[in-house]
């Protein structure tokens, strides 16, 4: 009986806390979250290309100051390809002078030192390379929520403060 009510007990805490995704986070509420925009949650269902790319429409509808959702070309069978630029609002209004800070930086030169100095990390995640990685798209949405969502957590702070993160949710959504 002790081991059936530890069971119970263990069913009821983990089912309850699924969706949480980090522990001790506050959610801002203005935030979408993925059952909201495709009706089920982060780890229930696989979620499909065309869901994928309605939930990052809607975050970066959500968080427009913090994010750029950029369509990058076109899948064999005619699927977006497309990335969620996350950063904070100062990043982002700088973006373009980042971007072009990295291209001289690529390419070398005498200012070469400032720039590694000066520029922000940018993390760039690829998921969803082979059409085998049915989890890969669900963590890169669970993973653009968190950053976009989560208030107060000092992690998050720090990344957005210090970075740039590309989120590509599926570099093959045919695979899928």
């Amino acid at each position: 009986m002790r081991f059936l009510s530890v069971l119970l007990v263990w069913l009821f805490s983990t089912t309850a806390s699924a969706q949480v995704l980090w522990p001790n986070v506050t959610y801002d509420p203005a935030i979408p979250t993925l059952k909201s925009v495709v009706g089920h949650d982060h780890g229930d269902a696989i979620s499909t290309p065309e869901q994928i790319g309605r939930y990052l429409s809607a975050l970066a509808q959500a968080a427009p100051d913090r994010t750029r959702l950029v369509h990058y070309a076109t899948s064999w069978e005619g699927r977006p390809l497309h990335y969620l630029v996350i950063g904070s609002p100062e990043r982002m209004a700088q973006l373009d002078a980042i971007k072009g800070g990295l291209q001289r930086l690529a390419s070398g030169g005498p200012d070469v030192d400032r720039l590694v100095s000066t520029l922000p990390v940018v993390v760039y995640l690829i998921h969803g390379v082979h059409g085998n990685e049915i989890s890969s798209g669900d963590a890169a949405l669970a993973e653009a929520y968190h950053l976009l969502a989560a208030r107060n957590n000092a992690d998050v702070d720090l990344t957005l403060r210090e970075a740039i993160v590309i989120i590509d949710p599926m570099q093959n959504p045919d695979g899928r």
